[in-house]
């Protein structure tokens, strides 16, 4: 594996892409950026981490958060307000500097597009049938098969518009990625073999 190696994956609401980015890490033992970037974020926009987390993949991108922020930020219009556009221009920010910093893996947030043209960036979208996602997520979440239903269709349709408005490339299209994983013809162990095989060549 290189000395920087990059991994981005995306994956559709209850696919496992989450867990598979966990295993992978131990696997590869290089980290998985979660909470950190909320954290990053909100220093660097001077908003709450709860603040970040509730707005970071919002699909509403009209209206203004109405709250004051607390510097400018480079590279986009600072009139202190913050507002959806600025907080993604912070975000993308954020994960530049930790794809710099060494080894890692993104989950979601852009970051296949966002980190387009670095190099030993890998990217992955992780699928899974609609029927079997409703099965694990009943199982996981412990919800009824009609929450888990509007669960993934809410989820998929924020993720989908959040990614399609901000980078103006289609998520989930085959293009934008090294591979695409059907989890439904594979377990957990065999899709993280693949991909670390795959970025270890």
């Amino acid at each position: 594996m290189k000395t920087n190696t990059i991994i981005c994956i995306s994956r559709e609401y209850g696919s496992g892409g989450r867990e598979l980015a966990g295993l992978l890490s131990k696997e590869l033992g290089i980290p998985v950026y979660d909470k950190e970037i909320i954290s990053r974020v909100a220093k660097e926009s001077d908003m709450s981490e709860e603040f970040v987390k509730n707005h970071e993949g919002s699909p509403v991108y009209s209206h203004i958060l109405c709250v004051p922020m607390g510097h400018p930020v480079k590279g986009a219009e600072y009139d202190g307000i913050m507002t959806p556009e600025k907080l993604f221009h912070i975000q993308s920010k954020v994960i530049k500097e930790i794809a710099e910093e060494g080894s890692c893996i993104f989950v979601g947030r852009c970051a296949d597009i966002i980190l387009q043209g670095y190099e030993d960036c890998y990217t992955f979208f992780i699928h899974r049938p609609r029927d079997k996602r409703v099965e694990r997520i009943v199982e996981t979440e412990h919800v009824s098969e009609k929450k888990a239903m509007k669960m993934i269709k809410k989820t998929d349709w924020e993720r989908s518009s959040y990614h399609d408005y901000y980078t103006g490339i289609k998520w989930g299209h085959p293009s934008n990625y090294d591979m695409i994983l059907n989890m439904a013809r594979m377990d957990m162990e065999k899709a993280v073999k693949m991909i670390a095989d795959y970025v270890k060549e």
